[in-house]
């Protein structure tokens, strides 16, 4: 829209333009706090039994526990504990195997809700890996067992994923494998953690493994390592026998004494003195006696 004012012409905005500046003026701050005032989602989350901890900084808020079974094609709320204020849960772990399910856990507070956090396995279990790590200069070997139950029941269609990430940056989908698998070409000197689930069919079930890391060493490290072991070795057994010499020579003299004793030989000059036949030496001598007949007294 145009309007002129003498020779000059002026152009006046619709009057829509003016009121959607207004809005985006009104909702930009709305926008703007939901986004910097993101609830961050519970940590430390631990099955068996299912266990957490409130988000930093943040009190009074509800949890909600949700699982998935194996065959579920969505997640769905636990019941008995949808927006509680405990930091636990009472999910029997043994019904919970039977499905092989997941089970996550979001944070309410605020009028917000978090993202979800998954629970992990720290023992292993018939549905969720027993991982061990064991590190060489360059490399991770991530220890997985090939005669998993569900490795066993379902053959090549039941593989182990395994996540990698330094510490303190995101896990990101390393590969699968039916069993131990080798990761190379790591950073010496740096520390790298493991994360590993089941997938079916590249479905995952069942509870991952809690993370797990480990420093990676320096190639000259494990030499000096050895050498420390070896010196520490040498040196318990060193004082375990200094001890030992000690209790003999305080509280086993006589013993020891004893044992130090050579055996008695009888000299040739006592044997050749000895008769042969000592009970010639020996055999009683018969005396001679008379007989004493009785003294009468004399009337």
């Amino acid at each position: 829209m145009m309007a002129r004012c003498g020779s000059v012409a002026v152009l006046q905005p619709p009057v829509w333009t003016l009121m959607w500046s207004f809005l985006l003026l009104l909702v930009s701050p709305v926008w703007s706090f939901q986004g910097a005032e993101r609830l961050p989602p519970p940590s430390q989350v631990h099955a068996d039994p299912l266990r957490w901890s409130a988000p930093p900084n943040h009190t009074g808020l509800s949890y909600t526990v949700q699982l998935r079974g194996f065959e579920a094609e969505r997640w769905s709320n636990f019941l008995p504990c949808v927006k509680t204020q405990q930091t636990s849960c009472n999910v029997t772990m043994q019904d919970a195997e039977a499905s092989c399910v997941r089970l996550r856990v979001l944070a309410h507070g605020h009028s917000l809700t978090s993202d979800p956090e998954e629970a992990c396995s720290q023992q292993g279990s018939s549905c969720s890996p027993e991982v061990q790590l064991s590190a060489q200069p360059g490399s991770l070997t991530v220890l997985l067992r090939a005669d998993h139950p569900r490795i066993l029941e379902y053959g090549a269609l039941m593989k182990y994923l395994v996540y990698l990430a330094r510490e303190g940056e995101p896990l990101e989908e390393y590969g699968q494998s039916p069993s131990s698998l080798v990761i190379k070409e790591l950073e010496e000197g740096g520390r790298y953690c493991v994360r590993v689930g089941l997938v079916y069919h590249g479905v995952r079930i069942g509870l991952p493994s809690c993370v797990k890391c480990q420093d990676i060493p320096q190639s000259g490290e494990r030499p000096r390592q050895l050498l420390v072991t070896l010196v520490l070795v040498i040196s318990v057994t060193a004082v375990l026998v200094v001890l030992s010499v000690i209790y003999f020579l305080l509280f086993q003299s006589r013993r020891i004494k004893e044992w130090m004793r050579p055996p008695y030989v009888e000299p040739n000059c006592i044997r050749e003195l000895r008769p042969v036949d000592p009970a010639l030496t020996y055999k009683p001598i018969d005396e001679q006696c008379d007989r004493i007949s009785l003294i009468q007294p004399s009337a």
